[in-house]
């Protein structure tokens, strides 16, 4: 598969992994809460759950390892707070970031964010590196009725774009937030990080690449 860049009227980028380099700060997170619990966790564990629905990594996690009076709800919090602390005082932008934005805007495309994160954390991402104007619009997936890997988060980016989803193309570096998209009926671009690059799971997109910087130049010949 390829991209027909000719059909593409606006660029949906998901956040974490892709905008901000926060899966370090996620792992942090996971090791300090579920540590609370008994279960401590490598960072190669931590990635088997990149890209799910924090509800969805506490449940996995759980099933493997049940601990004692669960409150699900209270870990989902703690989780979101160390996660959201450490993004603000350490996660850089990733590579390639300003430059895709830039080219998207030269375009013309219209821009939008989808996120699986709770709005508070987009907000607080996007207002660290002073983003907000960049995008038209940006929602998270936490007020769907379902989170990532369903499709409800682009479809309503990219109607609040006023941009039909078969013209939209979507940016993802996580198989969750990549299978996602190929479901909503958009173009896609997967960006997975280093360690999962080479999967044939992300065969699913239309494109691959390795980062944001390599965005602008799939498409200039």
């Amino acid at each position: 598969m390829a991209i027909d860049i000719s059909k593409v009227k606006a660029v949906i980028f998901d956040m974490d992994g892709l905008l901000v380099n926060s899966e370090p700060c996620w792992h942090i997170a996971e090791k300090v809460v579920f540590g609370k619990v008994g279960l401590n966790l490598t960072t190669e564990q931590c990635i088997e759950t990149t890209g799910k629905p924090v509800k969805d990594v506490i449940q996995y996690w759980y099933a493997i390892k049940p601990w004692d009076n669960p409150d699900f709800m209270g870990m989902e919090t703690e989780l979101f707070a160390e996660a959201t602390k450490a993004i603000k005082e350490t996660a850089p932008l990733m590579p390639g970031v300003l430059e895709t934005l830039a080219w998207a805007k030269a375009k013309g495309f219209k821009i939008g964010l989808a996120s699986a994160s709770p709005m508070d954390m987009i907000k607080m991402v996007l207002e660290k590196f002073e983003l907000t104007s960049k995008f038209e619009f940006y929602h998270s997936a936490e007020l769907e009725k379902f989170n990532k890997p369903d499709p409800a988060v682009y479809l309503t980016v990219a109607r609040k774009l006023n941009t039909p989803i078969e013209h939209c193309l979507i940016l993802e570096d996580s198989f969750n937030g990549v299978k996602g998209a190929v479901a909503s009926g958009a173009q896609v671009i997967a960006v997975p990080g280093k360690e999962e690059f080479e999967q044939s799971k992300f065969d699913i997109a239309n494109l691959k690449t390795s980062s944001l910087e390599n965005i602008s130049g799939l498409f200039n010949s």
